[in-house]
């Protein structure tokens, strides 16, 4: 118990910029966790929410289409084949999201509380919410520009998490 308070008096106060790290992932986190528990309890989209949805797509690549901004109409095409595939693996989709928001969630707690396993649980978080898609969606339905994002935003959090792992135990 003094060794633990020790250690704790050694290594002085979370940094600032890892409880404003912190703090941005827990909102980040816990809006994706309501948002994967409303999508459970509301089910997966009827036939007619999906044919609604393939209209607003025709519409929309038929104006991108006279636009000559053809890349992005096989992007909205993808997206639409992925969601296609999502709806049809919904619970699969739902339990994998879930299953990383947790990890993720765990993870951060614990950087928060100093722990580099957190840090370490996190990039499997990055990691498992980038392969999961691939459980449920076909590869050729998910648009590179969709993994090139993550992919981003992972590395920059990875990176910035990691300039406080001197801090962590």
């Amino acid at each position: 118990m003094m060794s633990e308070l020790e250690g704790e008096n050694v290594r002085g106060e979370r940094p600032g910029f890892l409880t404003v790290l912190c703090v941005l992932s827990f909102i980040s986190l816990g809006g994706s966790i309501v948002s994967t528990l409303l999508s459970f309890v509301s089910g997966r989209q009827s036939d007619e929410e999906m044919l609604d949805a393939k209209v607003a797509l025709v519409k929309s690549t038929s104006e991108l289409k006279s636009l000559g901004m053809d890349s992005f109409v096989e992007m909205m095409e993808q997206l639409q084949r992925m969601a296609d595939q999502v709806n049809e693996n919904f619970y699969l989709a739902l339990i994998i999201t879930f299953i990383a928001l947790a990890i993720g969630l765990f993870g951060v707690i614990k950087m928060w509380q100093g722990f580099k396993l957190g840090f370490h649980l996190y990039i499997g978080y990055c990691l498992l919410t980038i392969a999961g898609m691939y459980l449920y969606v076909s590869p050729a339905n998910i648009p590179t520009m969709l993994i090139i994002w993550n992919l981003l935003i992972s590395g920059l959090f990875i990176f910035m998490y990691s300039r406080n792992l001197k801090w962590m135990q």
